[in-house]
């Protein structure tokens, strides 16, 4: 197109500053009167009661750095940022972590994360589901490693059920926006 790569970078990495400040006005926690309303569609969703939101990270695939280039080789091999994102039952992103290197495990970025310390302290009116990746807390509900019972078994069948729908929503993003040198999806 008749224009210097160094200029496309230049755009790029403006239009990404400008796009990171206008983050905290789109992407947005429910607030405690839409909290009932969140809820009342992730039970809809899949049974599965007192849900505010679902957790999880995806891989966007990158070309390698020039700098600390091992740093983004994720568990498959390939270069990445590790995103974590916290959706909605209406699919929407209300929370996420766009800053750690593909060997980055979800645990740690969770455990970094401004979310985490916020919810440590002021504890939500509900809970989040996440994979086994992620601590069982008081608001972060895992599924079981081995479901021995049949009670156990239900419940793992419901935090699938509910988690599925939402957590579709990185995936979709990160294989909307993957790097194009890099052919397969995640």
């Amino acid at each position: 197109m008749g224009v210097h790569r160094t200029t496309v970078g230049e755009v790029v990495t403006a239009l990404s500053d400008a796009l990171a400040r206008l983050l905290d006005h789109f992407v947005t926690f429910p607030t405690d009167g839409q909290i009932a309303k969140v809820k009342q569609k992730f039970f809809l969703l899949g049974d599965m009661p007192n849900t505010i939101g679902v957790i999880d990270c995806t891989h966007v695939h990158i070309q390698a750095p020039r700098q600390r280039e091992w740093e983004y080789v994720n568990r498959k091999g390939r270069h990445s940022i590790n995103v974590q994102l916290v959706g909605d039952a209406d699919l929407a992103i209300t929370n996420c972590v766009v800053r750690w290197p593909g060997s980055v495990h979800d645990a740690r970025i969770f455990r970094e994360s401004r979310l985490f310390t916020e919810f440590q302290t002021n504890r939500p009116d509900g809970v989040k589901l996440a994979d086994s990746a992620y601590p069982l807390l008081p608001w972060v509900m895992t599924p079981f490693p081995t479901a021995n019972t049949p009670s156990q078994m239900r419940y793992n069948n419901v935090h699938g059920r509910t988690r599925s729908m939402p957590n579709n929503t990185g995936l979709y993003c990160a294989t909307q926006y993957r790097c194009p040198s890099q052919s397969p999806p995640l």
